[in-house]
């Protein structure tokens, strides 16, 4: 008890101020200690918590061209924005129109079809893709989009009884004026026939096509806060320039052409 009340005793004789100078000095220590805490979360020049975090995006504009390796893209909004693009070949998307004379045989091709129990088809087909063939590395992961064979299609409820619909992935053996269509589909021939009003596409895992003014549609990250610098997961270029095979041909490879295709024409004719 003396000890104790000698230590109140001595707390009593101890200046006012000098307790405010400590507590004044405890306060100034906690607040640097909170200052340097913000300095490290957020790099110099930024106000706001979260720079230099890698934010989902999604751009839509117009190619503006090709620089060092990386896509320059004019936003809606008229900003130019740099796309590193993506390291995976099925990142890449070009699609354009295309109209019979740019379709050879031994194109690989795809297709949605409506077919019987016996593998015939029920319906016109409405539409054709041209595609480029990928390594198999790639393809293994897109089996039903680049691997030739037949694979269940989309679900229909409106199919009579016994009749599905499937995707087809095959080789373009022959074609003729009416639309008649011969497919090789892995072991299996089809003959197939195109709508009066179906469309034919070329869809390339590559930007060889593309063209400034094409529209452009990219997803990918940027580093806030600059959202000009992209690094692209996917690219999907679309034109409305029809593809054709006039572009190409000489009178020399004319001649094999119509010699190639009278033998297709057969083809189709004797399946």
């Amino acid at each position: 008890m003396l000890k104790q009340a000698r230590f109140f005793h001595r707390l009593g004789d101890f200046p006012i101020f000098s307790v405010a100078a400590i507590l004044w000095l405890v306060a100034g220590l906690w607040l640097v200690s909170i200052d340097h805490q913000a300095m490290a979360d957020d790099p110099p020049g930024f106000v706001f918590k979260g720079a230099n975090q890698n934010m989902n995006i999604k751009v839509e504009g117009k190619l503006a061209g090709f620089k060092q390796g990386m896509l320059l893209v004019t936003r809606d909004d008229g900003v130019e924005v740099s796309v590193k693009p993506p390291q995976d070949d099925l990142g890449f998307d070009f699609q354009a129109p295309i109209d019979s004379s740019f379709l050879q045989r031994g194109m690989m091709v795809r297709f949605n079809g409506n077919f019987n129990q016996a593998g015939i088809p029920t319906d016109p087909i409405e539409g054709l893709t041209v595609f480029l063939p990928v390594n198999e590395k790639i393809a293994k992961k897109k089996t039903d989009e680049f691997m030739p064979g037949v694979y269940p299609g989309e679900k229909k409820s409106n199919l009579p009884e016994g009749v599905l619909n499937y995707k087809v992935v095959g080789k373009l053996m022959g074609w003729d004026a009416t639309g008649l269509v011969a497919v090789q589909a892995g072991r299996r021939p089809l003959r197939v026939q195109l709508a009066e009003k179906a469309t034919m596409d070329l869809c390339l895992n590559q930007l060889n096509l593309a063209k400034q003014g094409d529209s452009v549609t990219i997803t990918g990250t940027y580093r806030l806060p600059d959202d000009t610098k992209v690094v692209a997961k996917t690219i999907s270029v679309t034109t409305d320039r029809v593809q054709t095979g006039a572009a190409t041909s000489t009178p020399a490879n004319s001649r094999a052409k119509r010699r190639k295709r009278g033998s297709v024409d057969d083809n189709v004719g004797d399946q």
